[in-house]
């Protein structure tokens, strides 16, 4: 194992955390944090993993907080999505890095992994305030929208400047492929799964 990884989940998900933020401040300390070898990238789908059931119950609680019932579809929609959404990016990532000729796709899918969890963790801390009802959901909206989208973007643009050195061309056509597969697949699952 690499001096980033650790035989704890919860120890590696602190320290992406960690690493998430020193990579959005432009401190190289961030590598570190990450284990960016073969079995990191394999390690790194278990923050997927463990960031479905915050996925979901993020989607629960604005869901609550519109008026709307909690559903067995409502979750199996949002599992699915998930699903899709991250075998999807992997494989549409590595096929385009492929034709662009960068190395170091798993050391990208890494830190999206990872970091996608460090999202996931902060945005269902930040669902609490749906407590408030449907001015608590417009409130998490908001938050998601004007704060912590574009700090994921930004995420996601130093972790392929970072790691595959990719130009500006690619590295925006990274983070529109992220954007589009991630509504891609809630679209796939809405009509997989309807509600």
């Amino acid at each position: 194992m690499s001096p980033a990884a650790s035989d704890s989940l919860a120890r590696d998900s602190l320290r992406a955390a960690r690493g998430v933020l020193r990579l959005i401040l432009f401190n190289p300390a961030w590598a570190e944090d990450f284990d960016l070898s073969r079995l990191g990238l394999i390690r790194s789908f278990f923050a997927q993993g463990l960031r479905a059931p915050l996925v979901i119950l993020f989607a629960c609680a604005l869901a609550r907080a519109e008026g709307d019932g909690i559903t067995r579809e409502l979750m199996l929609q949002t599992a699915a999505a998930l699903a899709i959404g991250v075998a999807g990016y992997t494989l549409i990532v590595w096929i385009a890095l492929r034709l662009l000729q960068l190395p170091n796709w798993g050391a990208f899918i890494v830190l999206v992994n990872w970091g996608d969890l460090v999202f996931a963790t902060m945005m269902t801390a930040v669902s609490s305030l749906t407590v408030f009802g449907e001015n608590g959901a417009i409130a998490v909206q908001l938050i998601w929208l004007m704060l912590a989208a574009p700090v994921q973007i930004l995420f996601l643009w130093r972790a392929a400047r970072v790691t595959l050195q990719a130009d500006v061309g690619a590295t925006v056509l990274l983070i529109v492929l992220n954007i589009a597969v991630s509504v891609g697949a809630d679209q796939l699952a809405a009509l997989l799964l309807p509600a």
